[in-house]
């Protein structure tokens, strides 16, 4: 297939996928069977967008011919990412693609070693594991928190709040407690502890911000994330004994995520009444939801309460 041809077949799914150009199910049926990975990807978001039911079992076969040769034929493993995050959409189980791609790893050459780029794809798959509540996802996901890629911890640690299983508590505590080099991870599991059981993991979240540096942040905004009344009053606390800095580029955003009228409240008094400094960073935390018209309001007359005219045109600069 010449580049140009490639690059008008691309070009024509993605006219239909945003519907510009009419569908031809048998033209993206042949784009599926074709062996170059970003075509397949393309034709295999088709699929799920549009939900092609006759295109349904043409997923698993074209996952099966990427597998193969997988460097040469799908090089960033975004044709199997696609096809995985296709039936995971759909909600269509199929072996031969979630048992084979979350243990799938793809080395590809980079200057100085090789790169694993399947990470994202066995993160796809432990999803499927967990929304399919399939008997041996805390097996999977478990061999997943311990993957050597972020991305596919990350994903695990997501999925396993996602199970809606609470047997998944004692495989994140453990994970958080014993740590990790990628805070985004630690932070995960502490979001999965919140969501799969908010009353007993509340005070094990909370007993990360007595600590310093990243675990306690990534707890302060797992705990602005629960959207829990009950973090309110630890996160104003922690916020009083956080480090300047971290107090207002983390903890006042961790409030503002609560969507609580309690922690509002605290921030639109900063705004109002505040040094210029902590007025704006609790602003700019608030102006995280500027869509919300009643937000922006109850923000706008904080604003114009603050004697300095430049706390109001920082507030008016970050709601433009």
């Amino acid at each position: 297939m010449t580049a140009r041809k490639l690059e008008d077949r691309l070009a024509w799914l993605a006219a239909v996928e945003h519907g510009a150009e009419s569908l031809d199910v048998a033209a993206v049926r042949d784009a599926l069977r074709s062996k170059i990975g970003i075509l397949v990807a393309a034709a295999a978001r088709l699929v799920a967008t549009r939900e092609l039911a006759p295109l349904y079992d043409e997923l698993a076969p074209a996952f099966a011919r990427l597998l193969e040769r997988g460097v040469e034929r799908d090089p960033g493993c975004r044709g199997k990412i696609a096809i995985a995050r296709a039936l995971h959409q759909l909600d269509r189980w199929q072996d031969e693609v979630f048992v084979r791609g979350v243990t799938c790893v793809q080395a590809e050459p980079v200057w100085g070693g090789h790169d694993d780029t399947a990470a994202e794809l066995r993160g796809v798959c432990g999803l499927a594991y967990a929304h399919a509540g399939r008997a041996d996802a805390l097996d999977v996901l478990a061999e997943l928190l311990a993957d050597p890629q972020r991305i596919a911890r990350t994903a695990a640690a997501q999925a396993l709040g996602d199970s809606a299983r609470p047997d998944a508590t004692a495989l994140l505590r453990f994970k958080a407690r014993s740590g990790d080099d990628e805070p985004a991870v630690i932070g995960a599991c502490l979001g999965s502890l919140l969501a799969l059981a908010p009353k007993v993991s509340l005070p094990f979240v909370a007993g990360f911000l007595a600590g310093d540096g990243e675990p306690a942040e990534v707890a302060a905004l797992a705990l602005g994330e629960s959207r829990l009344a009950a973090a309110t009053p630890l996160l104003i606390g922690w916020c009083d004994r956080a480090p300047a800095d971290v107090r207002r580029r983390v903890g006042y955003l961790a409030l503002a995520l609560l969507r609580d009228d309690p922690a509002t409240t605290f921030l639109l008094g900063l705004v109002a009444t505040a040094a210029r400094i902590e007025a704006i960073a609790a602003a700019r935390a608030l102006a995280t939801f500027k869509d919300d018209p009643r937000q922006v309001a109850r923000l706008r007359a904080a604003a114009a309460a603050h004697r300095d005219a430049a706390v109001r045109a920082d507030v008016a600069a970050a709601l433009a």
